[in-house]
């Protein structure tokens, strides 16, 4: 457990030995089935309050599907069961993709400890919650952000979608990546910095935008 404090405020003494990847896992998947109960639970009307907004304009067909959906008990638990299922497969995807590219600029990082520092990457992403949730119930606003895409009027804007997915924890995450390449896949520094801001831009100005307009046709 000493390893998820100290890739907090000290990430190259982690990566300096071999870890395992399933603390991290583990407890990152925790606190982020936990903060969705959490605000399932504090936030219940104001989160039904939304949807029924959004389903307003729906066939009628269409509403009465969601409205069971909305007002089921089952709703949490396949919510978490979603998460439960979604969280590690982001990561092993990560790893896969950082497996192949590592060679591309020198490193040779097999699956395994991708694996592992993607599992502690993903840790420093989920600890967002920690901010989210007490802003969440004292705002009583179940979508909490922390990124810069508050900043924009139009939310569905190119700019506004690019801008979503950059804020603190994002970058620090992508820090702790950075690290764990130059020691795991031992590759030069400027190297291991440059594949993790080659892929995440290309991630945040091609992928994810494709994947917002896909989302909402």
């Amino acid at each position: 457990m000493k390893n998820l404090l100290w890739v907090i405020y000290a990430p190259e003494k982690v990566f300096e030995e071999e870890q395992k990847p399933w603390t991290p896992l583990i407890v990152g998947l925790l606190i982020s089935i936990l903060f969705f109960i959490a605000i399932q639970i504090f936030l219940k009307q104001e989160i039904l309050l939304r949807a029924l907004e959004r389903i307003a304009e729906l066939p009628e067909e269409q509403q009465s599907r969601a409205l069971k959906i909305l007002y089921s008990p089952r709703r949490v638990i396949i919510g978490s069961a979603s998460i439960l299922i979604v969280y590690p497969i982001k990561i092993a995807l990560l790893a896969l993709i950082y497996n192949i590219a590592a060679p591309i600029l020198g490193g040779e990082l097999p699956y395994f400890k991708a694996f592992t520092i993607f599992s502690f990457s993903r840790y420093i992403s989920s600890l967002s919650a920690i901010i989210k949730l007490p802003v969440a119930i004292l705002t009583r606003n179940p979508f909490v952000r922390t990124d810069l895409g508050i900043f924009f009027s139009d939310k569905t804007s190119y700019i506004a979608t690019v801008a979503s997915q950059v804020d603190l924890f994002t970058i620090w995450s992508l820090v702790v990546a950075a690290i764990g390449l130059e020691k795991y896949a031992k590759m030069k520094r400027e190297n291991a910095i440059a594949l993790v801001g080659i892929l995440w831009l290309a991630y945040i100005f091609i992928v994810h935008p494709l994947m917002m307009i896909r989302r909402l046709r």
